[in-house]
């Protein structure tokens, strides 16, 4: 556990926003933008409720920075007569949630704010698109939406429900700022994803995170990286001929090589045979797992030209290998391990 309470990997996120908001406050910008997704589900942790509260009412209450922030595809309501969590932060001075699943205009000094959240479905988007308009009596129109850039397909992060916003309708605006990708990336002269404060998977290893500043006249753009726990992803390893005990060393060679005791690591290990399965040692795989912040170690059985249905192979994944895993991450104080594991491949070879 960290030391707000939380597992470590929600520390991170809460440590990306924090620094986010830290460094913001010293800007001091006019306006403070979120495009959605603050939180990854619908119902978060009354933990990070409190967490997200106290960041938000230091900078829209104390920094006394407008802030608007749209509900995303992720902690949006999923039914019409479901709250969003964001609703719980509408008492905050200076704080704009919108999550009703429908356009609003904000007007903060010289800007109108059109802030479109993740809406219902996709014909009520159009509906709210189709209203989305500049208004002519403000200095300066800003879109804010969630979703995919319509056309742009490497934009998508393949989820349930995400929506395409479309580019002719971003172009209206003196600026959009996009939520959903989670990467820093600019889709139009003026219309970008500021991405995520911190890391969600191992596509993003590479990618700064953090936010932008943005300028309106005349228009510029500045990116700001937050310091995030770093993502390793090691070269495939070919476990072809290998015994157990020597798959493991190169695996734990590997590890240590790294120092992985702050990282996030993910190795694939591929040609993995039956009695490789049977024979790796848990307890190096396991003492790996404990020494590793984060260690996602997979398994890819070695191909066959039998014709015959792949050994444990079911609709929900791997059987053999996924019940491997979990014995090796497992306490099993009082049972023998190995034998656990050699009956296990007899049964499941026979399912």
């Amino acid at each position: 556990m960290g030391k707000r309470g939380l597992n470590c990997r929600q520390e991170d996120f809460v440590d990306g926003f924090t620094q986010a908001v830290d460094r913001i406050i010293e800007i001091k910008p006019d306006i403070c933008i979120h495009a959605g997704d603050l939180f990854h589900d619908v119902r978060p942790s009354n933990r990070i409720m409190a967490l997200a509260a106290e960041q938000l009412y230091r900078l829209a209450r104390e920094a006394g920075i407008p802030m608007v922030i749209i509900a995303g595809n992720h902690d949006a309501p999923k039914q019409p007569h479901f709250g969003a969590a964001l609703e719980v932060f509408a008492g905050i001075e200076n704080l704009y949630p919108v999550c009703a699943g429908k356009l609003e205009l904000i007007r903060i000094g010289e800007m109108a704010i059109h802030a479109l959240p993740h809406c219902l479905t996709v014909p009520i988007l159009k509906e709210e698109l189709a209203r989305c308009r500049p208004d002519q009596s403000a200095r300066f129109n800003i879109l804010v939406a969630h979703g995919v850039a319509a056309g742009m397909p490497e934009f998508s992060m393949a989820d349930l429900g995400e929506q395409e916003i479309p580019l002719e309708d971003m172009a209206r605006f003196d600026y959009t700022a996009l939520g959903h990708f989670h990467n820093y990336t600019k889709v139009g002269p003026r219309a970008l994803y500021s991405g995520s404060t911190e890391r969600l998977s191992q596509t993003e290893r590479d990618a700064p995170k953090g936010f932008v500043e943005v300028n309106l006249d005349p228009f510029d753009i500045r990116f700001h990286e937050v310091r995030t726990r770093r993502m390793v992803d090691i070269p495939v390893i070919n476990a072809a001929g290998k015994r157990g005990d020597q798959l493991a060393a190169i695996i734990k060679d590997k590890i240590d090589s790294l120092d992985s005791s702050d990282k996030i690591v993910r190795i694939k290990v591929e040609g993995v045979s039956e009695e490789t399965l049977k024979t790796i040692p848990s307890d190096v795989i396991r003492e790996l797992k404990q020494k590793s912040f984060a260690l996602n170690l997979s398994f890819e059985k070695e191909k066959s030209d039998s014709t015959d249905p792949a050994f444990g192979r079911t609709g929900i994944g791997r059987l053999d290998l996924g019940f491997i895993e979990f014995l090796e991450t497992t306490d099993l104080k009082g049972f023998d391990r190995e034998r656990l594991k050699q009956e296990a491949m007899k049964y499941l070879a026979n399912e």
